[in-house]
């Protein structure tokens, strides 16, 4: 159950983050050509392409905890030794505090943006909806490494020193 779970989040996930980077592609290309073909620029457009490029970008984020692929440097690797399994664990469950805390920090932020009436520069719309995407991937992730701390066998693409 547990996987279905994760596996119907990252899917979501996923297809959130391929529209957003679609989204992206395609203000930048109009854009350009309205730039070069009609010399003219849209009011806005980039600055919709980079509030797009975050969603993706942190919805990333999550996506990267789900299949076990965040760059981490693996030079003290032999120190754990016949304990990688455990340390594995640990790490997750610390990585796992680590998201909740900067959830949390994230959270405060859109919360004090929400009470400020926050605006996009350029475009005036309000800004804290488009900013729970932060808190939320970093939520995500806390939740999918505490899972992982609990249960590593749900964990993809294990590393070859663990197993």
């Amino acid at each position: 159950m547990l996987r279905f779970i994760l596996n119907g989040v990252t899917l979501a996930e996923s297809i959130t983050a391929t529209i957003a980077y679609a989204f992206v592609a395609v203000l930048l290309m109009v854009d350009v050509i309205g730039r070069e073909v009609f010399s003219s620029a849209l009011l806005g457009i980039q600055q919709l392409a980079v509030y797009g490029a975050i969603v993706a970008g942190f919805l990333g984020l999550t996506l990267a905890t789900s299949d076990n692929s965040h760059l981490r440097p693996a030079f003290l690797d032999f120190l754990a030794g016949r304990h990688q399994r455990e340390v594995a664990r640990i790490g997750d469950a610390l990585s796992a505090i680590f998201f909740f805390g900067a959830g949390y920090v994230a959270w405060t932020f859109v919360q004090i943006s929400m009470e400020n009436g926050d605006r996009a520069p350029v475009l005036y719309f309000v800004l804290w909806p488009l900013q729970l995407v932060v808190p939320y991937a970093f939520g995500s992730a806390g939740l999918k490494h505490l899972i992982f701390a609990l249960r590593p066998d749900l964990k993809s693409n294990v590393d070859k020193l663990a197993g």
